[in-house]
């Protein structure tokens, strides 16, 4: 072999490596756009745009939900009209508003209707216990604003009643439906005290 056709021979596959690396590289690069990694922690203020919405939209409600209580029972909870512990749950949404609607086990039943806000907390965490990084994460979407209600809640609502609805789930840093397994959805103000907690359905 000549001196000259092993030098073309090696401009070649410089070439073809060159070429290899570029059409190559992007998809590494967008494969790992969503990875989280061991030892990842954040929190940041996301604004929640309308393809997260439509997102958000296909989540699941559990047909079932629990009032939070702790060992003090009832004497926590403030704004309801009812005693029961579980509740059957309606979600209804249509684009950014959501209602909940909850029926207690004597049949009373309340609305929780609030807006999805322009902004949204996302939090994150690695729990050092999954061997591979694209599927880590402990995630958490926390959202807030104002709620209205009636019903069994309709009492303990007023001008500066708010609400906070955390999402929370395992995966990576991309939003997905399938990520987020729980909900906490807490109503706060000064004539309301109390939250509730469920399952989504995959």
């Amino acid at each position: 072999m000549t001196n000259k056709l092993r030098n073309f021979i090696i401009f070649g596959l410089t070439i073809l490596t060159a070429f290899a690396i570029f059409v190559m590289s992007p998809t590494k690069a967008y494969a790992c756009a969503c990875c989280g990694y061991a030892g990842e922690w954040y929190q940041r203020t996301e604004n929640l745009d309308s393809s997260q919405v439509e997102t958000l939209n296909q989540l699941k409600f559990s047909p079932s939900a629990n009032l939070y209580l702790t060992a003090a029972g009832f004497d926590i909870i403030k704004g309801i009209s009812s005693n029961s512990e579980t509740y059957t749950l309606s979600h209804s949404k249509n684009k950014r508003s959501w209602n909940f609607r909850l029926v207690d086990g004597s049949g009373k039943t309340g609305n929780l209707s609030l807006t999805l806000p322009e902004k949204m907390i996302a939090f994150g965490t690695d729990f050092y216990d999954q061997p591979t990084p694209n599927s880590r994460l402990y995630k958490e979407l926390r959202m807030e604003g104002k709620v209205a209600g009636n019903g069994i809640f309709a009492a303990g609502m007023g001008s500066d009643s708010r609400f906070r609805l955390i999402l929370q789930g395992r995966g990576n840093y991309c939003l997905n439906r399938t990520d987020f397994k729980h909900w906490n959805l807490q109503i706060l103000g000064s004539g309301s005290s109390f939250s509730f907690y469920g399952f989504f359905e995959q």
